[in-house]
């Protein structure tokens, strides 16, 4: 549990109270993008895990997340080296992808992807996103660490 938790428990539960969504809101939406066919567009965000069982092993918060669109899967492991300091250690496949590019607001890091493995160390907390370079060109979402 992080110390943002309690907020985001507490304002979640004053927007249900005060401004729920509709019942149907989640069918309507898959509903709304199954007609559109928006699959080749879509790309799919899962948190595979978070862990703070390991504490002192390059840092105290570590999270898994995995991104796949079509045929390719991107996997992030995420560790809190401190409080604002992030390290990300990642594997890319069915891309092609020879460079990686992170981005946070102005600032820009690089890595070479070398057998689909990549790694960015020192990173400060927030929203970031990553881009790769080769056989194709492909980017994530913005994500926050």
């Amino acid at each position: 549990m992080t110390e943002r938790d309690p907020i985001f428990t507490d304002l979640r539960a004053m927007y249900e109270d005060l401004d729920p969504p509709p019942a149907h809101l989640a069918d309507a939406m898959i509903a709304a993008i199954a007609a559109e066919n928006l699959d080749a567009d879509y790309e799919l965000l899962s948190l595979l895990g978070r862990s703070t069982e390991l504490v002192g092993t390059r840092g105290s918060g570590v999270i898994t997340i995995e991104f796949s669109h079509d045929e390719t899967s991107i996997l992030l492991r995420v560790a809190e080296v401190d409080e604002t300091t992030r390290r990300v250690d990642g594997w890319v496949t069915g891309a092609g992808a020879s460079h990686a590019r992170l981005t946070a607001g102005n600032q820009t890091w690089s890595a070479d992807v070398t057998d689909g493995r990549f790694e960015f160390e020192s990173l400060p907390a927030g929203l970031i996103r990553i881009y790769f370079s080769g056989d194709t060109e492909l980017a994530t979402p913005t994500f926050e660490i």
